[in-house]
């Protein structure tokens, strides 16, 4: 089966990507490899997210969930960000498809498009890293740094520091780096047990808007 990833460009004709399920599977895996090698902004980290959960899907480059504000700068940032997939080992068979795709993302305009793309500001602003089972955000506005570790129906939110944050993606193991900062919020659904959350620091959602601290809450208690 082949999966199609094109772009509307009404000014001109422009390419079309094929690729099979096990290319399309090994691509998206190389994304996610090396994009979590690095900070991203919260508006580069969704684009990232999406390609990461698509899994043999045709779209067109709009599909993908832009940033208003920032398209030139996220555009910029797939483009780098595959050029690093490119010299990926592994990658060889694909550099061809790889550079197609960078020409697509450099062609799409969003005044080709019907629909309108949300503008976010603070998605553009906040800073993310992030791996399997934890994510971590640097709030430079009010210099704040949070992050979140999950596994097998456990969730924890906590406030971190700098040094925290700056190790995060190195060779220390990333949940006891995040679990040594200051708790907001835990809550397990593990199946064996009953549901349950426990707010340390009320002001958890605030401190941290981007986390999924409010929707386990609210999963546990029905918006109670």
């Amino acid at each position: 089966m082949e999966n199609i990833i094109s772009v509307n460009n009404k000014a001109s004709d422009a390419p079309v990507l094929s690729l099979s399920d096990q290319e399309t599977d090994l691509l998206l895996k190389l994304i996610r490899t090396c994009a979590f090698k690095g900070e991203m902004t919260g508006s580069q980290l969704e684009l990232v997210e999406y390609l990461d959960d698509l899994r043999y899907k045709s779209f067109d480059i709009g599909d993908l969930p832009w940033n208003a504000c920032c398209i030139e700068d996220d555009k910029k940032y797939l483009q780098d960000l595959l050029a690093k997939v490119q010299a990926h080992d592994g990658a060889e068979n694909l550099s061809s498809k790889i550079g197609t795709l960078c020409q697509l993302i450099a062609i799409f305009d969003p005044k080709c498009y019907d629909k309108t793309f949300d503008s976010d500001e603070m998605k553009a602003k906040l800073r993310f890293k992030k791996d399997l089972g934890w994510k971590a955000c640097f709030d430079s506005e009010r210099g704040i740094y949070t992050a979140e570790r999950s596994g097998r129906g456990f969730y924890q939110l906590c406030e971190i520091d700098k040094e925290t944050y700056d190790k995060l993606g190195s060779a220390e193991d990333p949940e006891e780096l995040i679990r040594s900062g200051r708790v907001l919020f835990e809550a397990d659904d593990d199946y064996y047990t009953m549901p349950y959350c426990i707010v340390k620091d009320d002001n958890y959602n605030e401190l941290a808007p981007w986390s999924r601290a409010k929707a386990r809450y609210d999963r546990t208690y029905g918006n109670d």
